[in-house]
């Protein structure tokens, strides 16, 4: 999978402008608020219809201006596709998939993969689970969009779920109407702890792979999905998810929320027996962090068959020059998309590269 071209017009502070990045390395280097995050940013909204940097629509335009737009134009394994995006101050968020227009973020899904990495992508290690799953998320939605739509029924089963329970005004109220919700919630989130888990076994061992790479082979990381509903099927988790959603009535109607399900699992992290969420140092933080984005791009290839687009924003100042060398020469068929404050060292590149500068929004190829 790459991206051929990227115009965009009044997003931030980028002017309009296209630019056309090469199949491997490409390096946008600039000094600091110019535009290079910007850039993409540009193209990780066209993936997944959203910003990795706001959930605001209308922080992405730029400052006195009523409207943005993207165009996204890709290769991938099927043939050519163009993706389109507009944002205005006044109305809806616009998208269009070559140039047909799309009602559901559903269906944006799996045109345009990218995995984006930033040096604030730690926090899926420091932060709460909902950061670890967020990241599943964002991955399985990409991969499946059957999993989109399990999850965004889900979500909003379980807030009415949860505005039911604030509301009830005694525990029998409660029981009469959580019933309807409570078999939604099991079949959805039996479904999305099942792929999860998968995604997860399927991990593991490319994360270790990396880290040990990474680490020339100091270190072992070891991941597991930890979910509070037992089963092995569909079927089994279904059973037991509902279940425990009614053992449970109870305690959720005194806290006034729900405290069991696929909205409260995580994933655990160990480098050997150590949990490197809450004792690892500041570099096997974010050597763990960068070994789950690597590890993703291998489970895209096993699944979807292509390697997704890697965004790399600003993460060369983190990693030493070895670790430099390594991402930088990852895979052969992988596109790169790098920005950096600083000159990027020449001698480390095998593949490959266009150099780009970006100054006050405009973006030039140097080479």
């Amino acid at each position: 999978m790459k991206v051929n071209e990227i115009t965009v017009c009044n997003l931030r502070n980028l002017a309009r402008q296209t630019v056309k990045p090469c199949s491997k390395l490409n390096i946008f280097s600039g000094d600091n608020a110019q535009g290079k995050t910007n850039l993409v940013e540009s193209v990780y909204l066209c993936s997944i219809g959203k910003s990795p940097r706001t959930d605001r629509d209308k922080d992405m335009i730029c400052w006195g201006k009523d409207y943005a737009y993207v165009k996204i134009k890709y290769t991938c394994r099927y043939g050519d596709g163009e993706i389109y995006v507009a944002l205005r101050n006044a109305g809806k968020k616009q998208i269009s998939v070559n140039s047909v227009p799309i009602t559901k973020m559903g269906e944006l899904m799996g045109y345009l993969n990218c995995i984006y990495f930033s040096p604030n992508e730690i926090k899926i290690i420091t932060q709460s689970p909902a950061e670890r799953r967020r990241f599943l998320d964002i991955d399985l939605c990409q991969m499946d969009k059957n999993y989109f739509y399990s999850l965004s029924r889900f979500n909003k089963a379980i807030a009415q779920r949860n505005n039911l329970l604030k509301q009830a005004g005694s525990i029998e109220e409660a029981k009469e109407m959580l019933f309807v919700w409570d078999r939604q919630l099991a079949e959805e989130g039996a479904k999305i702890i099942y792929k999860r888990r998968a995604f997860c076994a399927k991990l593991k061992p490319y994360a270790k792979q990396c880290h040990n790479a990474l680490t020339d082979g100091r270190e072992t990381l070891n991941l597991e999905y930890i979910t509070q509903i037992s089963g092995e099927t569909v079927t089994e988790l279904t059973a037991n998810y509902a279940e425990q959603l009614e053992n449970n009535i109870d305690k959720d109607f005194q806290l006034r929320y729900t405290t069991s399900g696929c909205q409260r699992d995580d994933i655990s992290l160990k480098i050997g027996d150590v949990d490197v969420r809450n004792f690892g140092s500041q570099g096997q933080l974010r050597t763990t962090a960068l070994s789950l984005k690597l590890a993703e791009l291998n489970i895209f290839k096993e699944i979807i068959g292509e390697c997704p687009v890697l965004i790399l924003d600003d993460v060369l100042s983190e990693l030493d020059a070895d670790r430099q060398k390594r991402l930088l020469n990852f895979d052969d068929d992988l596109q790169i998309l790098l920005t950096t404050a600083t000159e990027a060292d020449k001698t480390m590149i095998k593949n490959d590269y266009k150099l780009f500068n970006i100054v006050k929004g405009v973006c030039k190829e140097v080479n």
